[in-house]
Parts: C-alpha cells; sequence; structure tokens
C-alpha cells in the first residue's frame, strides 16, 4: 500500500432521494469507520428540501448542504466543492460503502506534484442474484469497476467519479464538474418512477480529460486496493437496463468527443475494444465448451452492449451533423 500523506481529506456525498435512505445510512457509516477520517464529511442534498431536513436533524456531525447548483450529479458536486476546506476533496455516492482504508489509501497515492487525482474500485454489491450473463467487461453499466482496468496502481485517462480524490485546488481551477450536456446529453428514461438510465455527459471523464488538456504533465491514477462496494438494485440488472444504458453510454461518448475532441474522448475506448472486448467474448465462449454456466450468453451479452453503444454514438453524431447542416454550420 502508498505510504500514507498527510492530506487533510473532504469527502462529498450526494444524494437526492429519500427511498435511498438506508443506503445513505450506510455510506456514512462507512466514513466513519476510515483508519484516515476526513477532515469533514459533507452532504450535498439534491434540491429535495424534505430530505435536506432529514439528513440535518439525523447526522449533526456532517454538514448538510443544499445543492446550489444546477440540478443533478454535477451541480451536487460542484456545490460540495464550493462549501469543502480539504485540500483534497473526495467524492463517493450514497448507495456506495466504503472499505476502512478506502480514504486513507486514495490520499496515499497523491504525493506526487504532477498527481491530479486517484480514483479506486468499486464493487458490486448485487442486492439480488447476479446475472449469470452479465459481462465483468460491462460492470461500467452500474456504476461499476469493469474488467480491462489495472489490477494494480497505474496511470489510467479518468477515475470513476463515485470513487476518486482530486487535489481541491485543481477542481477550482478547471471549473469543477461540466453541468449540464446541452443538446448532447442523453434523456432520462424512467419506468414505472424509476430512473433506468439517462443524465449528462460522462462528467467525470470530462474532468479528467480538461485537466490533462490544461496541464500536459497532470497524471490520473487507479488504485484498485481503495476500495467501495456498490449498490446494484435488481431493476439495474435487468437486460433491458444493460440495453438502454449501453446506448445511452454512446450517445454520451459522443456529445463527449465534440466537448473535448475524439482523440481524447475515446482514447480509452479503443484500448477496451481492442484488448477487453475480444478477449471478453473468447473468455464466455471457452467457458461454455468447458460447462461454464452462461458463458456463451455473456459473450453475447457483450456483442449486444457494444453493438448499442455503436448504435447511440452513431445517432447523436449524426443528428449534431444534421443540425449543423440545417443550420448552416
Amino acid at each position: 500500500m502508498p505510504s500514507r500523506a498527510d492530506h487533510a481529506t473532504s469527502v462529498v456525498v450526494s444524494t437526492y432521494n429519500e427511498n435511498r435512505w438506508d443506503e445513505l445510512e450506510a455510506c456514512l457509516r462507512s466514513l466513519d469507520e476510515q483508519t484516515a477520517p476526513p477532515l469533514e464529511t459533507l452532504v450535498v442534498v439534491d434540491h429535495n428540501p424534505p430530505l435536506l431536513e432529514r439528513v440535518a436533524a439525523s447526522h449533526p456531525r456532517v454538514k448538510t448542504i443544499a445543492n446550489q447548483r444546477s440540478r443533478g450529479l454535477a451541480g451536487a458536486r460542484n456545490t460540495g466543492i464550493d462549501n469543502a476546506r480539504g485540500e483534497l476533496i473526495a467524492f463517493i455516492d450514497d448507495d456506495a460503502r466504503a472499505e476502512p482504508q478506502w480514504l486513507e489509501r486514495l490520499a496515499g497515492c497523491v504525493t506526487d506534484s504532477d498527481t491530479a487525482g486517484v480514483g479506486g474500485a468499486l464493487i458490486p454489491r448485487w442486492e439480488g442474484p447476479e446475472p449469470t450473463w452479465f459481462p465483468h467487461e460491462f460492470l461500467w453499466v452500474v456504476g461499476c469497476s469493469y474488467t480491462g482496468l489495472p489490477e494494480t496502481l497505474a496511470p489510467v485517462r479518468n477515475p470513476i467519479g463515485a470513487n476518486m480524490a482530486v487535489r481541491a485546488s485543481v477542481l477550482r481551477e478547471i471549473g469543477g464538474f461540466r453541468e449540464g450536456g446541452g443538446e448532447d446529453a442523453p434523456r432520462e428514461i424512467r419506468s414505472r418512477g424509476v430512473v433506468r438510465a439517462g443524465g449528462n455527459i460522462p462528467d467525470d471523464t470530462d474532468l479528467a480529460i480538461r485537466v490533462s488538456q490544461r496541464h500536459q504533465s497532470a497524471i490520473w491514477l487507479y488504485e484498485p486496493c481503495a476500495r467501495v462496494h456498490h449498490t446494484v438494485t435488481p431493476e439495474r440488472a435487468s437486460l433491458g437496463y444493460f440495453v438502454r444504458r449501453c446506448y445511452e453510454e454512446g450517445v454520451g461518448k459522443a456529445g463527449l468527443s465534440a466537448y473535448v475532441g475524439s482523440r481524447d474522448g475515446l482514447s480509452s475506448e479503443r484500448r477496451y475494444l481492442v484488448v477487453a472486448i475480444p478477449r471478453g467474448i473468447a473468455a464466455g465462449a471457452i467457458g461454455q465448451l468447458r460447462g461454464e454456466q452462461g458463458g456463451l450468453a455473456r459473450a453475447a451479452a457483450i456483442l449486444v452492449g457494444m453493438a448499442c453503444s455503436a448504435a447511440g454514438f452513431l445517432a447523436a453524431t449524426l443528428g449534431r451533423a444534421l443540425k449543423r447542416h440545417r443550420h448552416g454550420g
């Protein structure tokens, strides 16, 4: 493990829905159990006054703040940045639970002046059975670390926003997370009141790329030993969610490429396509031949996921080109 660094770290937890109260409680308990306690814990409540009152009354030791920016995760995180006092600012989702050494491991990586930030591993915590067809190469669909990421401490293009720590000075210099995705943002998909997919461009990826474009020497690290356990509800374990989320990811990546350029916006995706995806298909097929349950289904799901992501990317790219054509751009 990297040596412990003497950083004052603020932790920002974003929340928006009373239905996730038990998850938020578990997240805050995990922060209380850190071997390197945070300087402060900020819970940013996203435009939900009753929830704001409940958090403030139940957790007087944390700093409870209303989202003062635009509705959504990027605005909530930026509100956290605006109010944080730490040299480092760590981010965790309200439905994630940190292991005791999480914060110590993250802060211990930010020792070199060129290191802008570090991300850790997000381990799926399935509320129901893990689908046998679900390929681990696509765990990003449910907000978790996926096969293809480094297995030891290593540089990456970007961390995952639900488990990362970034220098406060870097966040403020870059203006924080990009709020809203404009016309390129994927729509929010709801079914029976449950958000199935949607949101903005990948704001964590966008932030990391903007930092790296401004500072060519900037380094982002991935420390898989800094672990949090991310809840995966049964709704997210369905094939329908998988398909929709892959399509929306393609739309989001098209928007990201429009903002930061396709070279940087798709750099990790190219390696993923060339290395992780073929290996995943081969592993599924070989596993099936060896009698492994679901091997062929996982290989098929990889192909379906790639097709849906490509369809979303192409649809968004063509739509943007048509709009430019109509406006004479």
